[in-house]
């Protein structure tokens, strides 16, 4: 449903996108995730079609982004980072305005697409109050509100969630996953790294490169990352503890806690087993596993060796 193929941005000497490819089937949602300045806005104004590339082909469809008819372009949302909403006017007259420049002209349509989009955002409260009364967490609502109320097949959402509340953040995730289930196919960039092990893909990018895309699953479980198992137990075990541990993963005792770091499922299973096997009377067990934020970290030395 969305492709980018080798495309490249470049603005005078600075290339901003490096030769990217990628795609995203339909129904689905791809987190494309990096941190500012990495690329992640330009690529998504070449394949909206508002930002011409240097080279490569972007996609909507089976069309180039920059050859959309009006009214093929009106099957697609945009939430840009910027606001773009109308701070005099009221919640509904910025709805009123976005659906009738995305094409829907019938003012009974119009006013239906509204009260949906405006009920599923939660804002139907707010609707008759002008934005520069509204509190930051019902803007972002009303943005978001505004990208699809025309009712797109297609969505690019560019930070949704950056400066909101962690109850909204998973009131928008709950949201993105039912219009995955209608059909719809998400394209959304973000910072939050925790937040994009939601998406059904992850693409990493930084310095305008791609480093990785896949699922977020795939893309952890496939590296050499570490895990820690970490526990309290009684100092007068710690060095039978040690004995036990150091011939499998290295081992940190500080007072009475221990920390032993694994780099593979199969040290874990071998750490595991020698506790067990020698009895110790440990409390507090935690294990801490890889995130896509170490994932990230990784593909980022890789790529700079």
């Amino acid at each position: 449903m969305i492709r980018a193929i080798e495309v490249t941005k470049q603005f005078e000497e600075v290339t901003a996108v490096d030769h990217v490819t990628i795609e995203v089937p339909k129904g689905t949602i791809l987190g494309m995730v990096g941190p500012n300045g990495a690329g992640k806005t330009t690529l998504v104004r070449m394949m909206v079609g508002i930002l011409p590339p240097t080279s490569g082909t972007c996609f909507i469809g089976e069309k180039q982004s920059n050859l959309l008819t009006a009214e093929e372009r009106a099957r697609t949302g945009y939430m840009t980072q910027l606001k773009s909403l109308y701070p005099d006017l009221t919640a509904r007259e910025n709805l009123d305005f976005f659906a009738k420049a995305y094409g829907v002209r019938e003012s009974q349509k119009r006013n239906e697409l509204i009260a949906q989009a405006a009920e599923l955002t939660q804002i139907t409260e707010s609707l008759d109050r002008t934005v520069d009364v509204l509190s930051g967490g019902t803007v972002q609502r009303l943005s978001l509100a505004c990208a699809i109320a025309h009712d797109p097949n297609v969505i690019f959402l560019d930070e949704p969630t950056v400066g909101v509340s962690p109850d909204l953040r998973l009131e928008f995730w709950d949201y993105f996953h039912r219009l995955a289930k209608e059909g719809k196919t998400i394209f959304m960039t973000t910072h939050y790294l925790d937040e994009a092990t939601r998406c059904d893909s992850v693409a990493m990018i930084f310095d305008g490169r791609l480093l990785a895309h896949g699922p977020p699953e795939e893309l952890i479980s496939s590296l050499p990352l570490e895990s820690t198992i970490s526990g309290i137990i009684d100092p007068d075990d710690s060095v039978q503890l040690k004995s036990a541990l150091e011939s499998i993963a290295p081992i940190e005792i500080k007072g009475r806690r221990f920390i032993v770091t694994a780099t593979s499922g199969d040290v874990k299973f071998l750490i595991f087993e020698a506790l067990s096997k020698e009895r110790f009377q440990i409390r507090n067990i935690v294990v801490r596993q890889p995130g896509l934020e170490e994932a990230f970290t990784y593909y980022v030395r890789r790529g700079q060796e």
